[in-house]
């Protein structure tokens, strides 16, 4: 028999707040998955969420500015709005998991609650050596679906969805790609790129980008266009927030924010 268990979901917030608006988080009466703040409030809301269990009555509570709860602050000055639902309807949340796993967005409906969740963020690393390997373990490490595509066989694949060793330049492996899904191209020996890129640039991710100066991006760029290949404009290059960055680590900590910082632009976001 399954745990009783409290979903708890925050339905407003203002000011610096930790987690954003639909942020989620689970407790049963012996365990806590997620979380809402840095701990300023989550003992109260698991208390809260456990009372919630025993008597069956959802909660509606607010920590902050307005809060009956003077004893409990939010050091950073914001609002919180959350909403506990002790057992719910499982079959709601199947449909956004259903949905999600299909790379579509989802709406998760407990009323008075509703939110819209969309796919969690894919990156398709292509390349070989220290960046690349740098960038599949810092992705995997931050919560994105990773898949890799190398010419190197030999790899740790404990990072990856999924891995396709390229054999050829020539030849491109299907890869599906969506609004939600990044490609960053990390390659030494840039003779891999064209094809990969070609394909990439026929797709629909919110991010592609591929390592190297300025001179190797317009070389990049010129064979492509000889190539035929439009949207050029998509293909971004240097690439990184800090540009020319010579350590794979901090490369790949460059680039994966520059990621992040177009997926909440493009509201790519939860």
């Amino acid at each position: 028999m399954d745990a009783p268990c409290a979903l708890i979901a925050v339905t407003e917030i203002s000011g610096g707040t930790l987690r954003a608006k639909g942020a989620l988080m689970a407790v049963t009466p012996d365990n806590v998955f997620g979380y809402i703040s840095a701990g300023c409030v989550d003992g109260d809301i698991i208390y809260q969420a456990r009372a919630a269990l025993k008597d069956g009555q959802p909660r509606h509570l607010i920590y902050g500015d307005g809060s009956p709860f003077k004893d409990i602050t939010l050091p950073c000055g914001g609002t919180i709005k959350i909403s506990i639902f002790p057992n719910p309807d499982t079959s709601a949340m199947a449909t956004v998991l259903n949905a999600t796993a299909r790379r579509e967005p989802g709406a998760l409906v407990i009323s008075p609650f509703k939110h819209l969740y969309t796919p969690k963020l894919s990156l398709r690393v292509v390349g070989r050596g220290a960046p690349f390997t740098a960038m599949a373990a810092l992705a995997h490490s931050s919560g994105f679906e990773v898949y890799g595509q190398s010419p190197d066989a030999d790899l740790e694949r404990a990072f990856f969805a999924r891995f396709d060793h390229l054999k050829d330049p020539a030849q491109t492996v299907p890869c599906h790609t969506d609004p939600w899904s990044a490609v960053v191209f990390l390659f030494h020996d840039h003779d891999w790129e064209p094809a990969l890129l070609k394909q990439a640039l026929l797709g629909n991710s919110f991010y592609i980008g591929a390592m190297g100066s300025d001179r190797t991006h317009a070389l990049r760029l010129q064979t492509l266009q000889e190539m035929g290949v439009k949207n050029l404009e998509r293909l971004r290059g240097p690439i990184g927030l800090i540009p020319a960055m010579r350590d794979a680590n901090r490369l790949a900590i460059s680039v994966l924010a520059e990621i992040i910082d177009q997926a909440r632009q493009q509201g790519r976001l939860s």
